[in-house]
C-alpha cells in the first residue's frame, strides 16, 4: 500500500511544471460569454476553444490539491487525538469533623489492619496522610493523639436528665466519665456540689451554665460544661375573698399573690371609687390602712392588679376583697 508521503510526492511531481497553452482570444470570448450567454454558453466555448484534454487536466489538478489538503488535515487531527493527557493530581479529602467515641474506638481497633497497598506518611502536624490505590489522599489523626483526646474527654463528661424547662425545674446530673473527684458549680449564686450524681433545682427563670471539674485517679483534670435554659410560667393566682387585719396573727394582710412576675402595681378602691392604697413592686400586700397609715373601716373594697411576667406577657386581675376586724 502506498504511504501518505509517497502519494503527496506523486501529485507534486505530476503537476509541478504543468501549464496549459491558452490562446489570448479565448479570454476575450470568455468575457463576452459571461455578459451574454451565461454559464452554459461559457462551458461550450471552453470545450471548443481549449479542448477536452485541457479541461480534464485542470480538473485533475484541482482534485489533487483537495486530496492533499484532506490528507494533511486528517494527519493533524490524528496527532491532536493521540496527544498524551497530563496526569491529574490526586483528590485530597480532609476530614474536619470531630469523631464520635464509637468512631474513635473503631478506628483504634482497625488501625493495625491497614492494607499493605496503602502508603502512610507521618507529617509534622502529627497527622497521618494515607494514599489509597485509587489515588485519593485521606488524612487521619495520629493514633496517640486520638488516645490522648479520648482519655481527657472521658474524665469529665456531663449527662443531664434535661437541658431546660419551666420553673420549678429539677435536673438529675451525673458524670459518665472516669473522674473520681467531682466538683459541680452553678452561676445562679448557689453553693457548689460534689459527688458523681447530684440533683440541681432551679426556681428562677434564666439561662444558666453547669460546670463540672473532675480529677482522675492518676491526677489528671478535665472540665465539661452544659447550658440550661429555665423558662417561667407567669401568672396572677386567685386572690382571697377576705382578710381580717386585727393583729391576731391570722389572715392579717391581703397578699398580692403572683408567680414569676418581674413588676407589679396594685390599687385598692373604696365604694366611692377613691384610692385608699396603692403599691408598686413584686411582693405586695395590704394591711388594711390607707395612705396616711390610718385603719380603714370594715367593708367591701375593690382591687386592680397589673403585672409583667418573665415570659414577656402582661397580666391584669381585679376583684372584691371583704375587710373584717
Amino acid at each position: 500500500m502506498m504511504k501518505k508521503d509517497e502519494l503527496e510526492d506523486m501529485f507534486k511531481d505530476s503537476f509541478e511544471n504543468f501549464e496549459a497553452d491558452v490562446n489570448p482570444g479565448v479570454w476575450k470570448n470568455i468575457q463576452t460569454g459571461l455578459k451574454g450567454a451565461g454559464l452554459g454558453l461559457l462551458g461550450k466555448m471552453l470545450m471548443n476553444k481549449i479542448g477536452s484534454n485541457a479541461i480534464v487536466a485542470i480538473v485533475s489538478s484541482a482534485a489533487a490539491v483537495v486530496a492533499t489538503v484532506l490528507v494533511m488535515n486528517g494527519t493533524s487531527n490524528q496527532t491532536k487525538e493521540t496527544t498524551p493527557q497530563a496526569n491529574s493530581e490526586p483528590k485530597i479529602i480532609v476530614d474536619t469533623q470531630k469523631p464520635s467515641v464509637d468512631e474513635i474506638k473503631d478506628f483504634l481497633a482497625t488501625d493495625n489492619n491497614v492494607s499493605k497497598q496503602e502508603v502512610v506518611v507521618q507529617s509534622e502536624s502529627n497527622e497521618k496522610e494515607t494514599k489509597n490505590t485509587n489515588g485519593t489522599l485521606v488524612i487521619k489523626k495520629d493514633k496517640k493523639a486520638i488516645e490522648a483526646l479520648l482519655s481527657d474527654n472521658n474524665i469529665a463528661s456531663i449527662s443531664s436528665s434535661c437541658v431546660g424547662g419551666a420553673v420549678p425545674l429539677i435536673i438529675n446530673l451525673s458524670n459518665i466519665g472516669t473522674g473520681k473527684i467531682n466538683k459541680w458549680t452553678f452561676n445562679d449564686g448557689t453553693k457548689p456540689m460534689t459527688g458523681a450524681n447530684p440533683v440541681k433545682y432551679f426556681d428562677v427563670p434564666g439561662l444558666y451554665t453547669i460546670t463540672l471539674t473532675s480529677t482522675s485517679a492518676d491526677g489528671k483534670t478535665s472540665v465539661d460544661s452544659l447550658k440550661i435554659e429555665v423558662t417561667g410560667n407567669s401568672s396572677l393566682p386567685s386572690m382571697p375573698a377576705e382578710f381580717s387585719p386585727n393583729g391576731d396573727g391570722v389572715n392579717d394582710v391581703f397578699v398580692f399573690q403572683s408567680k414569676n412576675i418581674v413588676n407589679m402595681s396594685a390599687k385598692i378602691y373604696d365604694r366611692n371609687g377613691s384610692v385608699v392604697y396603692d403599691y408598686t413592686g413584686t411582693d405586695g400586700k395590704w394591711d388594711g390602712k390607707n395612705k396616711k397609715g390610718e385603719k380603714v373601716k370594715p367593708g367591701i373594697y375593690l382591687y386592680v392588679i397589673l403585672a409583667d411576667g418573665v415570659d414577656g406577657k402582661k397580666y391584669e386581675q381585679n376583684g372584691k376583697i371583704n375587710l373584717t376586724r
